[in-house]
Formats: C-alpha cells, structure tokens, sequence
C-alpha cells in the first residue's frame, strides 16, 4: 500500500488523539482535577511522536515490501539406489508430508489496533529510525 494524503490525515488525527490523551493525563493535578500549564520535555517528546505515527504504523501494519533473508539451501543426497531403482519402485515409496503453508491474513481486530495504537503512540520515533536505518544499508 503506498502512503496517500487521506491514509496519512486519518492515521494523524488517530496518533493526535491517542497523544492528547496521554498529555492530558500528564498535565493533570489530579488532587484539584485541574490542568497544570506549561510545556515539558515529555510534551516535546509527544509531538515527535505524533509526527511519526502515521509512517510507524505504516511501516508495522501496511508495508508490503518483501524482506530479502537469508536462505539456506541444502543440498539432496543421491543414492545409487535411487538412479537405478524402477518406476514401480519410486512410486511405493511414502510420499512426502506437505510443506506448512502461512494462514491467510485477517484483519485485526479493533482491541489490538487500539493496543498497536498505544505501543506506536510512544515508540514511533525509534521505528521510523530503525527503518530509515534498514532502508540506508539494505539499498
């Protein structure tokens, strides 16, 4: 999925609110349910964070790209036995089990996107790092 206009609002005004809350919660005198003035370090913080929610969560939930890993490749042993055996021989072997296959992706839930949410509210800088940092060696 490529990172659109609305995609980028929608997910801005999900991190505004999540960070707005958290901040609320911060600048409460919770003794007189009063909020404290003033901006703090952690409002600072905050704010990067929301600057990169939208690009984290992208990054966690939509990126498509295929990660080159490593394989490794083994290499089949060949009998003397196999090259002469017939085809009535080869075809009363067991057959082999089949390869496990991925279960097909599903949506998630709406309590795990709030709970992807939260995670991402508070380290959305240090993914888009990690990623920016991937993208750089990896290219």
């Amino acid at each position: 999925m490529k990172l659109s206009g609305t995609y980028w609002l929608r997910q801005a005004g999900i991190g505004l609110i999540v960070i707005l809350i958290v901040a609320t919660l911060g600048h409460l005198n919770y003794t007189q349910w009063r909020l404290m003035p003033g901006i703090t370090g952690a409002d600072w913080y905050f704010l990067v964070c929301w600057l990169c929610f939208p690009f984290a969560k992208w990054v966690v939930l939509e990126d498509r790209r295929e990660v080159k890993a490593p394989t490794i490749r083994r290499r089949k042993k060949s009998w003397a036995a196999d090259q002469t055996a017939s085809v009535y021989e080869k075809m009363a072997r067991p057959a082999r089990e089949p390869r496990l296959e991925a279960a097909p992706k599903t949506p998630l839930k709406w309590y795990w996107r709030v709970l992807i949410d939260l995670a991402l509210a508070f380290v959305g800088p240090l993914i888009l790092g990690g990623f920016v940092t991937y993208s750089l060696r990896h290219n």
